[in-house]
């Protein structure tokens, strides 16, 4: 990611949503954070292609 300004979101979801969400993801991204921002791009870059 670039040096853009970064805000902070609090979500909350349930534990075991938490719980399988890092267990399914601890070991392709170094960070919950990392995994949650691609899932971010993704929607909207699915957003981008179903919108054209």
């Amino acid at each position: 990611m670039d040096k853009k300004k970064f805000k902070q979101v609090l979500v909350h979801v349930p534990e075991s949503f938490l719980e399988e969400f890092d267990k399914k993801t601890t070991k392709t991204y170094m960070s919950r954070n990392e995994a949650i921002r691609t899932g971010m791009l993704l929607l909207l870059e699915k957003q981008k292609i179903k919108n054209n």
